[in-house]
């Protein structure tokens, strides 16, 4: 099988789907590896790296023109020309707030597997490494934003012996809240953790028993008291495979002091604030509205590519080699969790909740599956 790794076309994206290492893995399993020059180089690998490796460096183009083609990212309009019937394409596709991005994927046939759907022993594996890393990455670029000269409140998001600390106000109780709520406690914040499921929040409140966290059941009534508070707010709602409601009304936002910082973790999946009509980029990252700035990059994780590559390639590996030696049929068919990650199969939507959220028929995969 050839497998195709290519580089990343949204904008401040550094990260890479496949490491060298990773390459090492795939030739010595037969596959043959195609790499896109320049790559990785965002994330610290040179296409040297990977010639060593066994791969064959080739154009953007080229690096689409193979079975299994390998991003980590979904792919921009530029590439829709490169689909062909038959072509696997594997990375975080966020494909419900993508309706253009599954017509292109339908006419021409291809197999799309999110990253952001593989459920493992009940836990999104590929997407909780991710979700850490702009969890974490949300309380730092909320405390970098309070700052005055970004037009934030102007005030030391940690605090210091003499001035208490910052109040950071989290939506959602999953990964990046959990990570969020960890380095804000470790900055010394009083935290608030917003939570539906009655069982999180048991958990969360055992996890962090002893610190300055709050736990609240989730309802409209306890969102929009307890955003008055934040100087900074993350909302973390992710629904796997499904674009969420926009839960974070326009009224909330405008209920919130001036110069607080609000962030939306999951805006790649469409997001649940009313305020943000559209993501924002690595390289223009805010915008400000009702007096609060607003950072809505659906990429956080791409600001860090070495970190995030890492974690991500680890992750990746076990299933694109099962794809590469099995054939992605046999591979689907004989695992789970890869199978929990198709979201089109010959251009047929297979993931329920992609379905839904884009009023589209939905085929069980079971149906379509080419058995061997």
């Amino acid at each position: 099988m050839r497998v195709g790794v290519v580089k990343e076309q949204k904008a401040g994206e550094g990260r890479v789907a496949v490491t060298p290492a990773n390459v090492k893995k795939l030739t010595a399993a037969g596959a043959e590896v195609w790499v896109e020059h320049a790559a990785g180089i965002g994330a610290g690998f040179a296409d040297a790296d990977y010639e060593v490796a066994g791969g064959k460096l080739v154009s953007h183009a080229a690096s689409w023109d193979a079975d299994l083609v390998v991003k980590v990212k979904e792919p921009d309009a530029e590439e829709y020309q490169y689909f062909k019937s038959g072509q696997v394409i594997w990375g975080f596709q966020h494909l419900a707030s993508a309706p253009e991005t599954v017509h292109a994927m339908q006419a021409a046939g291809v197999t799309a597997i999110g990253g952001e759907t593989i459920v493992k022993d009940g836990e999104l594996v590929l997407l909780k490494p991710m979700s850490a890393i702009a969890g974490r990455r949300s309380v730092i670029m909320g405390a970098y934003y309070l700052e005055a000269q970004h037009g934030g409140k102007g005030i030391l998001l940690p605090g210091t012996p003499e001035v208490a600390a910052g109040t950071v106000v989290i939506f959602g109780g999953g990964t990046a809240a959990f990570n969020a709520a960890t380095l804000a406690l470790a900055m010394g914040c009083h935290v608030t953790i917003i939570e539906l499921k009655p069982e999180r929040r048991t958990w969360l409140e055992q996890k962090f028993a002893g610190q300055d966290l709050t736990v609240l059941a989730s309802t409209p009534e306890t969102l929009a008291a307890a955003i008055k508070t934040a100087d900074v707010f993350i909302s973390t709602i992710l629904i796997p495979g499904a674009k969420p409601p926009k839960l974070v009304t326009t009224a909330m936002v405008q209920s919130m002091k001036p110069g607080s910082v609000l962030v939306d973790v999951a805006i790649d999946q469409g997001g649940t604030v009313e305020t943000i009509a559209a993501p924002t980029t690595i390289e223009a990252p805010v915008f400000t509205k009702y007096g609060v700035i607003h950072y809505a990059v659906p990429n956080q994780p791409g600001a860090v590519p070495r970190t995030a590559t890492l974690a991500l390639a680890s992750g990746n590996i076990p299933y694109l080699l099962a794809i590469a030696t099995q054939g992605i049929d046999q591979a689907i068919a004989t695992d789970p969790a890869l199978a929990s990650g198709v979201n089109l199969y010959h251009g047929k939507i297979t993931n329920q909740s992609l379905a839904n959220s884009l009023s589209q028929p939905f085929t069980p995969l079971t149906e379509v599956l080419v058995r061997n």
